[in-house]
């Protein structure tokens, strides 16, 4: 799955709901991607793994 900046994905961050945000930044593209991303119901940013990632990238506007 190549994800790349301004997709908006569907993440789990450790609690129990899923969440969607935008990606901010790609840190070590690949199997091991780092994500930065902004989480749009509560705007906080957060560091996430290619292993949290369940559903992406969605349509966006640019």
């Amino acid at each position: 799955m190549a994800l790349g900046e301004k997709d908006v994905v569907t993440y789990r961050d450790g609690r129990d709901d899923r969440h969607r945000g935008r990606i901010e930044e790609v840190r070590d593209p690949g199997p091991h991607a780092v994500y930065r991303i902004r989480n749009e119901r509560t705007n906080e940013l957060q560091v996430i793994t290619q292993e949290q990632i369940e559903d992406g990238p969605e349509a966006h506007d640019a």
